[in-house]
């Protein structure tokens, strides 16, 4: 059986960090068979958050913390892409 996709903490440095961050909480659902279970993907999420992360995430409403639509969306706003970002 393969391993499962890594998933760096996420420290909250920027948009890279933040997609990569983002890409890496989907593969891993998607290995684990979680990928529509977005309280799982929410959960699995805030045991990754560290530093300025960590503090955002801790003062989130309660219904971002536990769904990851919602908290994919918040994270999406906090480290948004640059604008000239057509990559």
């Amino acid at each position: 059986m393969s391993s499962a996709p890594p998933v760096e903490r996420f420290k909250g440095t920027g948009w890279e960090e933040c997609e990569e961050f983002i890409l890496a909480i989907r593969a891993r659902a998607f290995w684990e068979g979680k990928q529509e279970e977005s309280a799982w993907m929410a959960g699995f999420a805030a045991t990754n958050f560290s530093r300025k992360a960590l503090s955002w995430h801790a003062r989130l409403p309660e219904d971002v913390r536990r769904d990851w639509s919602k908290l994919e969306v918040a994270l999406l706003d906090k480290w948004p892409p640059p604008e000239d970002d057509d990559e």
